[in-house]
């Protein structure tokens, strides 16, 4: 046979041989064992003499690392405060941007108002409303009621705006006849428009035009979209919970709305670690008013 075809065949079998010990190195960089006991990139040699380390687990607190800036939103308004602290020192503990909501004339309102304010929180007057079955059911002082004139709702909307003075804006309370009646809540959205607050519809009905009239007058507003009342128990709470994540995946956004309650922000804490390793970014219910 001539010398040119032995030559040939000897580089085609050098080659072959090349290829396949590139193949076992490839296979050992992924982890497996190499076929020939090769450790040409002393893959072996590290990995016996380095072990990795073993990083602590983080808590679910402020450390982890910030949503995108696109990630889907999550507001969440705590209401029902100013009657007591422990809730309110439930809802610091959280370390969050939550926004709570504070009734006016009870007897913590206006420190609690003051120190939400201080520890970063968005305050909200939490704005009482005449519901139906009234007074059976009762929002609290300083109610707004259906047989009040539109210049006495400004003045008393004037008069509790004053009284929790950090609040940016407002939520109605109850108010699920009120937030029915145009003329009032045209005279509600005419205070905020003067003072360049927003308004949150708590949505206690389905034919609220709170929403319609805020925008109607300029006045930044949201709407809320899911409840959580802990009147439900820990398995009801839980579910609408649950609800929440998926909402502002599917639409960018979400704004909740929860009765404040220990249960509830309870769970509240226990969530709102699991929203961010999601990819949800908690915020003050103003960046989702429009």
């Amino acid at each position: 046979m001539p010398a040119r075809v032995w030559q040939a065949l000897a580089g085609i079998i050098a080659l072959l041989l090349a290829a396949v010990v590139g193949l076992d190195q490839w296979q050992a960089r992924r982890g497996e064992a190499s076929l020939f006991g090769l450790d040409l990139l002393g893959l072996g040699r590290s990995r016996s003499a380095a072990p990795p380390a073993v990083l602590p687990r983080s808590t679910p607190a402020l450390d982890a690392a910030p949503p995108p800036p696109g990630a889907p939103r999550v507001a969440v308004i705590v209401d029902e405060l100013g009657g007591r602290r422990d809730v309110f020192d439930m809802l610091r503990e959280i370390r969050r941007p939550l926004t709570v909501a504070v009734q006016p004339g009870l007897p913590l309102s206006a420190s609690i108002a003051r120190e939400a304010a201080r520890t970063g929180m968005e305050v909200l007057l939490d704005l009482p409303m005449e519901p139906y079955r009234y007074p059976e059911l009762d929002p609290g002082p300083g109610v707004l009621l259906m047989s009040m004139p539109t210049a006495e709702i400004r003045q008393a909307v004037g008069a509790q705006l004053e009284a929790v003075t950090p609040a940016v804006g407002v939520i109605n309370r109850m108010g699920s006849r009120l937030t029915e009646d145009r003329p009032r809540m045209r005279a509600v959205a005419e205070v905020l428009a003067a003072r360049r607050l927003l308004l949150v519809d708590a949505y206690t009905s389905s034919q609220s035009v709170a929403y319609d009239e805020a925008r109607a007058a300029g006045v930044r507003a949201a709407r809320r979209q899911i409840l959580v009342d802990h009147a439900n128990g820990e398995s009801g709470d839980r579910v609408r919970w649950d609800e929440v994540a998926g909402w502002a995946e599917r639409r960018g956004e979400v704004t909740v709305l929860v009765h404040g309650h220990p249960l509830a922000v309870r769970l509240l804490r226990e969530y709102a670690p699991r929203w961010e390793a999601r990819g949800l970014r908690l915020v003050p219910v103003s960046q989702l008013a429009r």
